[in-house]
């Protein structure tokens, strides 16, 4: 690894595309820019892990798997939904016109 120390402005060259210039170093936190050709991927650490791990996972993953799941979209089935239960319970209808309600059993109507 190479440590090296620049002040605010100076630059880092990598190659003949990559330019790193320290814009602001302070309280202990450094603010840089990264100049590269658009095909050079850049990561946070963070992000970098996430993805590496994401892949992992991805190569692991069993293709029966996946085409399960496919499958149960192409149905229209969505995970974690729920059907109400119908219940045989009387309903009470509000006419908001009139203000009158009426009660309906369920048991009884075949509508």
């Amino acid at each position: 690894m190479l440590v090296i120390t620049r002040k605010n402005g100076q630059k880092i060259m990598i190659n003949d595309n990559i330019e790193i210039t320290v814009v602001e170093a302070k309280n202990g936190a450094c603010k840089i820019a990264i100049k590269a050709d658009k095909d050079v991927k850049i990561y946070r650490e963070e992000i970098y892990l996430q993805i590496k791990l994401a892949n992992l996972i991805g190569t692991s993953t069993k293709v029966s798997a996946v085409d399960s799941v496919t499958d149960l979209i192409k149905e229209g089935t969505h995970l974690n939904d729920t059907k109400p239960e119908e219940t045989n319970s009387d309903v009470m209808i509000v006419d908001n016109k009139s203000s009158k309600s009426i009660k309906v059993n369920k048991k009884n109507d075949q509508n």
